[in-house]
C-alpha cells in the first residue's frame, strides 16, 4: 500500500455496496473482507474492496441486491424518498482493459464519497465483464448526482 492511497471505512464500503454496516462487519468477521485497524477503526484499501467484490458469495449477493434495487425503482418502491425527482440509469462503458475499468470505478467512488447534496440518497453499482471488456454502472439518485456522474464518464 502506498502511503497516499485512499483508505475506506466500513461506512464507505456500505455505501458502495448498499449493504448494511452490519453485513460489512460480518464479512470482516468471516474473513471475506480484509483490512487494518487504525486508531481503533477498520480501514480498507481499494485492493481490499476489490477482493471482497471478487468473492463468489459476495458477488452473488451484490448481483441480487442490484436487481432488487432496479426492480424496486421500477415498481415505485421509494418509501424513504418523497417529493423528489429520482432517476435510474444503466451505463455500459466499454474499456480497453480492466485497468481502465478500475479508474472508472475509483472516480465513481470519489463522487459518492464527496458527501455533497447531489450524492445524498444516491447509489451506484459497478460490474466489469472481462469477456466483453465492459463496465456496467447502475446509478439511482437525484438528477444532480446523475449528471455529475455522466459528465465524469
Amino acid at each position: 500500500m502506498h502511503e497516499f492511497d485512499k483508505l475506506y471505512t466500513v461506512e464507505d464500503i456500505a455505501i458502495m455496496t448498499s449493504f448494511t454496516t452490519r453485513t460489512i462487519r460480518n464479512y470482516l468477521k468471516d474473513g471475506n473482507l480484509k483490512g487494518k485497524k487504525i486508531g481503533g477503526q477498520w480501514r480498507f484499501t481499494m485492493e481490499n474492496v476489490e477482493q471482497l467484490f471478487n468473492n463468489d458469495d459476495v458477488a452473488k449477493n451484490l448481483k441480487s441486491k442490484k436487481k432488487l434495487k432496479v426492480m424496486s425503482f421500477i415498481d415505485g418502491v421509494n418509501a424513504n424518498i418523497q417529493n423528489k425527482i429520482r432517476i435510474c440509469t444503466i451505463i455500459d462503458y466499454y474499456c480497453e482493459d480492466q485497468n481502465t475499468s478500475k479508474l472508472v470505478y475509483e472516480k465513481l467512488v470519489s463522487i459518492i464519497n464527496e458527501n455533497d447534496d447531489h450524492a445524498q440518497n444516491s447509489t451506484f453499482d459497478f460490474e466489469f465483464s472481462e469477456q466483453e471488456n465492459r463496465a456496467r454502472v447502475t446509478i439511482i439518485g437525484n438528477p444532480g448526482y446523475i449528471i455529475k456522474t455522466l459528465n465524469l464518464l
